[in-house]
């Protein structure tokens, strides 16, 4: 049977990248997580029946329970290579299985909840059929912002784990970081006690960020057609995140912003949807504290009849700029000719600082830079 560890390796050198000594050993904790799957069967729950029950119900079916821990969470910063362990971990395990990202996983949750409405516990035979589904259910980006997903987590996990699966997950956050600053975050807080008591924590977290190998300052503004950019981006987005997903709409600020694609803390989404709508500096702000990169299709040349989506463009950037987001543009024109100021109320001033700060986040020295932490919300 082949390790996670043996894939790993072979993986590596067909790839022609260099061995990571902390990916290794988060491989070798899949591995130990493999066996125990391999082998994983109920036990008998510890008595807790009084003498009296004992006494009239001596043949009493024996309530079974499964052994910890159930599965892992694994956390770190972004392009240290936990999707690309997840993945070779779900493709070398031959077991019923799932893998999703967490987005597209609460969306199937509250799906399912939504056929088992008036049950006394929804969340109990929601489990239930997610065990007829799969032993392992692999959850990539455990990122929670939504304060519906944050009030049944906890119910939620309990139920998955009471059913025998096995719930391996990849955040950016350690666990106490999860939801933090959330509306009624005390209900929160015993999910948190779940991950920590019943899964196995790893920190990944090396010094190189793979990620970047796949970006470089000539690939970050790309001109062509609408056809040529939705290429491209494809491709590019694809050798990030490592898979593409379906169109997803999320929550911002109450308003509904659809990403073309989305994973591993991408996202991509187009000018119409962020400029030519009616957005405001705290929609940016909030994107910008969610993802690390974006691709941003679809920017026409902005002339006297693009005002307004000019401004928006101007403060979208800002706020990339201020928390270290990079980002890749598809354009229709090149970057010296985006711009066309005409009339009174031109941005020629907003737009030369707009320009200078796009020229920067072109260069390697801020596509290497951390993420920044400005401390808005």
């Amino acid at each position: 049977m082949t390790t996670i560890k043996d894939a790993y390796f072979k993986l590596i050198e067909e790839k022609g990248f260099n061995v990571d000594p902390v990916q290794v050993s988060v491989a070798e904790a899949y591995d130990r997580l493999k066996a125990k799957i391999m082998q994983d069967k109920p036990v008998a729950k510890e008595e807790k029946r009084s003498f009296m029950q004992k006494l009239f119900k001596p043949f009493a079916e024996t309530e079974m329970e499964y052994t910890d821990p159930r599965g892992l969470y694994i956390y770190g910063r972004v392009g240290r290579g936990k999707t690309f362990l997840m993945d070779l971990f779900y493709n070398n395990i031959d077991v019923p299985k799932i893998r999703e990202h967490y987005y597209h996983f609460m969306q199937d949750v509250h799906k399912k909840m939504r056929g088992y409405q008036g049950a006394e516990d929804p969340l109990k035979l929601v489990a239930k059929e997610f065990a007829k589904e799969c032993k392992v259910l692999c959850v990539d980006e455990f990122h929670v912002i939504d304060i519906t997903d944050a009030m049944i987590l906890y119910r939620l996990l309990d139920a998955l784990l009471a059913e025998g699966i096995f719930f391996i997950t990849t955040s950016n956050r350690e666990p106490d970081e999860l939801y933090k600053n959330g509306l009624q975050r005390q209900q929160f807080l015993p999910a948190i006690e779940i991950i920590k008591n019943r899964l196995e924590i790893i920190v990944l977290d090396t010094e190189q960020d793979y990620r970047m190998r796949h970006i470089e300052s000539a690939d970050v503004w790309f001109v062509g057609d609408t056809e040529a950019q939705e290429a491209h981006f494809r491709k590019q987005f694809e050798e990030i995140v490592g898979t593409t997903s379906e169109p997803i709409t999320l929550d911002v600020n109450g308003h509904p912003f659809t990403m073309i694609e989305m994973g591993n803390d991408c996202a991509w989404f187009t000018f119409e949807e962020a400029c030519k709508k009616a957005r405001s500096s705290q929609d940016f702000i909030y994107l910008a504290s969610i993802f690390e990169t974006v691709f941003f299709s679809g920017l026409p040349q902005l002339t006297r009849f693009l005002e307004n989506e000019a401004r928006r463009f101007v403060i979208m950037i800002d706020e990339f700029y201020d928390q270290g987001v990079k980002i890749v543009i598809g354009s229709d024109v090149p970057m010296e000719k985006l711009y066309e100021p005409k009339g009174e109320k031109a941005l020629d001033f907003e737009f030369d600082r707009t320009i200078s700060r796009l020229i920067e986040m072109q260069s390697q020295d801020y596509l290497d830079q951390p993420k920044r932490a400005t401390g808005k919300a």
